[in-house]
């Protein structure tokens, strides 16, 4: 910072001496110079705008100054303006509220460590334990570990348990969802009947598999069912039944007990469940056409906040932050990635670009699957796997830039 220039004090001090007028003169000079301002070590703030302008030299005088006279006056100190005093006050390390989305270019990103959760490229299963290969002909819809395992339904609704060799072990049909804990000790997965057309079908089994037994439960009147999350101890499903064959709602089940429970707390479309099960996401129920979303308190159904320019489709480990993409999308991907405060609905972080999938890595990371050319339908598609920080916005690339058609995180 450039320290204004000194102004010297205008005025003349008159001091009671007896010397000639040149000697009057300068000590009057003296005096007027220990009374400006401090320098270089001022802590006066730079000037808001352009550069001050300097003091003008005074013009010297051809006329002789008359000596001075002793008088009883006493003499008169021009009055100093006190400085401005620096804060001492710490700034605030809190992050400031995004004044718009940041630019992601993904392909400008430096590389970073790998996900740390499971994630695939196509039909190959990698991070959070041993890179395994599902062996399948098809394309694969969802994919979770489980120990060493790894499950993964195919589009033909396959269920293919693939041990550490890479080899199918288990393979169950008619299942089209599938989830697993966040420490991939336990899976939840359901069956369903085939479909047939021009008739309606009833009855799915729900299974909760934590590796060494499975247990499981039968829902003789669901016609639809779609497993959200599976925390430690409850897993967390929609369903639609029979006689309400156009409404989701939102079921707990604690695997051993004889039935499922209704959460009559979370109202409409449920769209995402919290890993410790605290909080949901819903949408409006009966498809009205409302994009807005509600975060609500599993326990209490104490709304949190809506919004409608965002819909909620996932938190972070311990819930402090809400996940969304635009409510309405109007693409192959999601122009805008957000993250927002759990408790109030503010934004948080904001990233542009072209995402296909968000999710939490941790409470301090977002992983997105961002495309850096093509998209959509293009062959020559290129995608890779960014990471960006929740407490500075900055990203990384986790992955390589990879040619893969699907590249989807585990659930």
């Amino acid at each position: 910072m450039t320290t204004p220039p000194k102004r010297q004090l205008n005025g003349r001090l008159i001091a009671v001496v007896a010397a000639t007028a040149v000697a009057a003169v300068a000590i009057g000079g003296a005096l007027a110079y220990r009374q400006g301002p401090e320098s270089a070590s001022s802590t006066l703030a730079a000037p808001l705008g352009g550069t001050p302008s300097p003091t003008p030299a005074p013009t010297p005088s051809t006329t002789p100054s008359p000596t001075p006279m002793l008088t009883s006056t006493p003499v008169v100190v021009p009055t100093q303006t006190p400085k401005p005093k620096l804060s001492l006050t710490p700034k605030s390390t809190t992050p400031e509220a995004p004044s718009g989305p940041v630019a992601l270019e993904a392909a400008k990103l430096t590389q970073g460590r790998d996900p740390q959760l499971a994630y695939r490229f196509d039909r190959t299963v990698l991070g959070a334990g041993k890179e395994l290969k599902v062996p399948s002909n098809g394309s694969l819809m969802e994919v979770a570990r489980l120990g060493s395992s790894v499950l993964a339904t195919t589009s033909g609704g396959d269920l293919l348990k693939v041990g550490s060799s890479g080899a199918v072990v288990s393979r169950t049909p008619h299942v089209m969802t599938l989830a697993g804990t966040a420490d991939q000790s336990a899976v939840a997965y359901a069956t369903t009947p085939p479909v047939v057309v021009g008739q309606q079908t009833y009855g799915a089994t729900l299974y909760a598999d934590n590796g060494s037994s499975v247990k499981s439960l039968d829902l003789p009147d669901v016609q639809s069912i779609y497993v959200l999350a599976y925390t430690k101890e409850t897993i967390y499903y929609k369903a639609s039944v029979k006689g309400a064959e156009t409404t989701l709602k939102l079921y707990s089940w604690t695997p051993g007990a004889a039935k499922a429970t209704p959460v009559k707390t979370v109202t409409g479309d449920a769209m995402a469940v919290s890993q410790d099960g605290r909080l949901a996401s819903a949408l409006p129920a009966n498809n009205t056409g409302d994009g807005c979303s509600t975060v609500v308190e599993i326990a209490t159904g104490k709304k949190r906040f809506k919004t409608c320019d965002y819909r909620v489709t996932g938190f972070t480990p311990d819930g402090s932050v809400a996940i969304a993409t635009p409510a309405y999308g109007d693409s192959y991907c999601s122009n805008i990635i957000t993250a927002l405060d759990s408790r109030t609905g503010d934004v948080k972080r904001q990233w542009s670009g072209c995402f296909y999938e968000a999710t939490a890595e941790d409470e301090q990371n977002l992983l997105m699957v961002a495309v850096v050319a093509g998209g959509g339908q293009d062959p020559n598609t290129k995608s890779t796997v960014v990471r960006c920080s929740l407490d500075t916005a900055t990203c990384e690339r986790a992955t390589g830039i990879v040619a893969a058609k699907q590249i989807d995180f585990a659930r």
